[in-house]
């Protein structure tokens, strides 16, 4: 691991492995992304070094941007994925609409971006309440997105899309605060769902580890890893029960859609309610929130019909049990 440090953004880099997913990446040829590789056959000394740094080509990338301006301007960002931890990063400070506006909407807190040449690097931490981090990242990886605001159109051939008039002012401000609120309104009703949790497994006296969430994330994973049929499509149920575009992703459309044959309804909640519960892990369908649990006996079928969705699953993977938010759907009961 190489450690790579900008600004208070101290980064450990496996570079080897940032180099194999790009050597894989298929690169968008759309007209936006042909004008911004025309653009990485020229780099600066200062940009090649930064990409260097991280194993990063910087030509796979789908390119985000809002059109040519008429000076001959193409503003475009986007996202580059590179494996990796953060060491060390800058604290996330927060404003509200209200304070900014005290301070005739200057904003004085110290930028946490990185600029680079033509690039203005955005580290993006899972650990700030606001971040723009794609759910598709692979994991063991983590997210810098970039914008290049003066970037210029290169190619012969004339831009596809025109930018529209830029908003005025404070319908930006209303977009941010928009934004701002929606996030913190999210974080509060995430609380309020583990607090939920938590007094359920106090009164129940069972001892519960809250797990993180990119640890929720890999156990997701791994549930499907080792539930899914030899001969299954891993790739098919990951689209299906972690990031399907057509359906809202559940793990229990494992079930729905029959990739393994279990016991349903009040069968389903027989047999789980005589099952042993020693050690076990409980996931919220709905958010990012799982619980290690210990002597958790005492749960039924029944005191689970409380909350939304939810899956638990042996510590062992021997047996798993959902019970869903749809009236047709499930409960749902397998063991191996």
């Amino acid at each position: 691991m190489n450690v790579v440090a900008y600004g208070e953004w101290k980064i450990a880099v496996d570079i080897d492995k940032t180099k194999a997913y790009y050597d894989t990446y298929k690169t968008n040829n759309h007209q936006a992304n042909r004008n911004f590789t025309a653009y990485c056959q020229n780099l600066t000394a200062e940009e090649t070094a930064f990409f260097d740094a991280f194993g990063i080509n910087p030509t796979c990338c789908d390119i985000e941007h809002s059109g040519a301006d008429k000076k001959g301007n193409f503003p475009c960002g986007g996202y580059y994925y590179v494996c990796g931890t953060y060491l060390a990063y800058p604290p996330e400070e927060l404003i509200t609409i209200e304070e900014l506006a005290e301070n005739d909407f200057v904003d004085e807190r110290p930028d946490p971006r990185v600029d680079i040449g033509m690039f203005q690097f955005d580290f993006q931490c899972e650990d700030y309440i606001i971040n723009a981090i794609p759910d598709d990242i692979p994991a063991g990886f983590i997210c810098i997105r970039f914008w290049c605001e003066e970037m210029k159109w290169l190619l012969p051939e004339k831009p596809e899309e025109r930018m529209y008039e830029p908003p005025h002012f404070w319908e930006i401000h209303k977009i941010i605060k928009e934004k701002i609120d929606n996030k913190k309104q999210q974080v509060f009703d995430l609380e309020e769902t583990k607090s939920e949790f938590l007094r359920f497994f106090e009164n129940q006296n069972i001892k519960a580890q809250l797990l993180g969430k990119k640890e929720t994330k890999e156990y997701k994973k791994e549930w499907i890893n080792r539930l899914a049929p030899a001969d299954a499509n891993i790739r098919e149920i990951q689209k299906l029960c972690l990031d399907s575009r057509k359906y809202t992703p559940f793990l229990w459309h494992i079930f729905s859609f029959e990739f393994l044959n279990c016991e349903t309804e009040d069968a389903a909640k027989n047999v789980f309610n005589h099952e042993s519960k020693n050690q076990c892990v409980l996931v919220s369908n709905v958010d990012d929130i799982a619980f290690q649990l210990e002597h958790a006996e005492n749960i039924t079928a029944e005191e689970l019909e409380q909350f939304v969705d939810v899956t638990m699953t042996a510590s062992d993977f021997s047996w798993t049990y959902t019970k869903t938010h749809e009236d047709m759907c499930g409960p749902y009961f397998y063991k191996k």
